[in-house]
């Protein structure tokens, strides 16, 4: 086996190994309000606008992405009828074809 060979083979194991990690839970910590309250400050206060939703029905919760299509300026928000929570923002949004969200 030639050497590039080998390096090939063993980048495969590596990534495989990595690829059936044990999953970690991690803790962190979210802003919850009622919902009411944080949709409302997503589009007035910071003119974000929905822009992807999905439902987690094991919880019982929606999950939206806000964003800002002038700033680029985004927000995660899981929630459900009383209370949301906060659970990433960031800048610079964009699709997978460098275009907006």
């Amino acid at each position: 086996m030639n050497t590039r060979n080998l390096l090939a083979v063993t980048i495969l194991s590596v990534s495989m190994t990595v690829a059936w990690a044990e999953p970690r839970t991690l803790s962190k910590r979210v802003m919850c309000e009622d919902t009411v309250t944080v949709l409302k400050a997503m589009t007035e206060e910071f003119e974000e606008t929905p822009q992807w939703y999905g439902y987690n029905p094991q919880q019982n919760a929606t999950v939206m992405l806000t964003v800002n299509l002038t700033t680029g300026a985004w927000t995660m928000i899981e929630f459900n009828k009383t209370t949301a929570c906060i659970i990433g923002v960031g800048e610079r949004s964009s699709s997978r074809w460098g275009t907006p969200v």
